[in-house]
């Protein structure tokens, strides 16, 4: 199997329905809006190709859908899955199904976006992070959802941000990388560092947190993280990084367990 096959079939784990709760944050960590979402993945039987269908349910019971259609040949390429809404995004997946929809390149007096997917047994994460053309934060988003029914046992309906999190503890884990050609480094182990010079941390409900910095500009490299505490014992970390060129270079992916020792 080539790297576009695999990535596209990494893709293939998303073919649910997903019932979430969709939340948009302004810069300073304050509740912009919310609303309930379904994010439909269907496929032909030859999983060659994938229709996605966006339901946004808001509270004054306006409905609105959006919907765009994937195709393997067409749409799985060498730097990534191209995304038909934007031209300058691609997907690039894990085989857990943890992934990323990210901006390829920053570029002048534009808006940049990112977003960075979990995947935990029936529950998905994921977490946007929007930048406007001046290259300052505009908001942050965290979509929480669960593929067997709204609401979800799982997920609380709690909106705020919280002021800190704790990850206090020995979290050691495994890293592995994906760079823009679609190639996968071996695993190998690492230690959690959660704190970055220059950034920002946004600690959202049920144990997902942001790292970014609270601007971006091309002459200086940066990172976009977000990490998701599933439990006291368990945690998954992704983080996107960019050149000084405003060029994605990779995302890697870090399994992290809790060490008693």
């Amino acid at each position: 199997m080539d790297a576009k096959e695999r990535n596209w079939n990494y893709c293939t784990n998303h073919l649910l329905n997903w019932h979430g709760i969709w939340t948009r944050y302004t810069p300073v960590g304050d509740v912009k809006e919310s609303f309930q979402s379904l994010r439909s993945f269907k496929s032909n039987p030859e999983k060659t190709k994938i229709v996605h269908t966006n339901t946004y349910i808001y509270t004054n019971g306006e409905n609105k859908q959006e919907s765009w259609e994937f195709n393997f040949l067409s749409n799985s390429l060498d730097n990534g899955l191209f995304h038909p809404s934007r031209e300058t995004m691609r997907g690039y997946f894990f085989a857990e199904g943890h992934a990323t929809w990210a901006t390829v390149k920053l570029k002048p007096n534009s808006y940049f976006g990112i977003e960075l997917f979990f995947r935990y047994e029936d529950l998905r994460h994921s977490v946007g992070i929007v930048y406007d053309e001046s290259g300052n934060l505009f908001h942050t988003a965290n979509i929480r959802e669960d593929c067997n029914g709204f609401p979800s046992k799982y997920w609380s309906t709690e909106l705020n941000q919280l002021p800190e999190r704790n990850f206090s503890g020995n979290w050691q884990g495994i890293s592995m990388t994906i760079t823009p050609n679609l190639k996968i480094s071996e695993p190998i182990v690492t230690q959690f560092n959660w704190h970055k010079e220059g950034h920002k941390y946004y600690y959202l409900p049920d144990g997902v947190s942001i790292n970014c910095p609270s601007s971006i500009s091309i002459g200086t490299p940066f990172s976009l993280i977000a990490n998701w505490l599933i439990n006291n014992y368990e945690m998954y970390q992704l983080i996107a990084n960019y050149d000084e060129l405003g060029v994605f270079s990779s995302l890697t992916l870090e399994t992290f367990l809790i060490s008693n020792v």
